[in-house]
């Protein structure tokens, strides 16, 4: 009897997940260790893999390229100005700092944010 394996997306993430490639990676192009916003990072490259096509996400584990794929969308979300990582937590990040706002943020700091958020217009 012949057993096939079959990979399915989320045994493939499964898999990631458990050998930390993700973390690594994001550790690797950062040039430092995972801090919070890293963590983020992790997750929303999680988050891009379960939404990415099943098909073609076998097809990059089964050529062994599916290194190379996070990296570019690592890459992505860490430099670009347009990414959601970019618009979830730097942006937030660099508005605390644009207001003074130290690590520990209190109500006051929060007022202030909110005071001053002006909500992305799409398109």
């Amino acid at each position: 009897m012949i057993f096939l394996i079959v990979e399915t997306k989320v045994h493939i993430i499964e898999t990631l997940a458990r050998e930390r490639r993700v973390e690594a990676l994001v550790e690797n192009i950062a040039h430092h260790s995972l801090t919070a916003d890293l963590k983020d990072l992790c997750q929303i490259v999680y988050l891009v893999l379960l939404e990415y096509d099943e098909t073609k996400l076998l097809d990059l584990w089964e050529n062994n390229q599916i290194n190379f794929f996070l990296a570019r969308v690592i890459v992505n979300q860490y430099r670009s100005s347009n990414s959601p990582f970019h618009y979830t937590f730097r942006r937030f990040q660099e508005r605390c700092v644009y207001m003074g706002v130290g690590a520990d943020i209190n109500d006051a700091a929060l007022e202030r944010i909110n005071r001053n958020y002006v909500p992305r217009r799409d398109k």
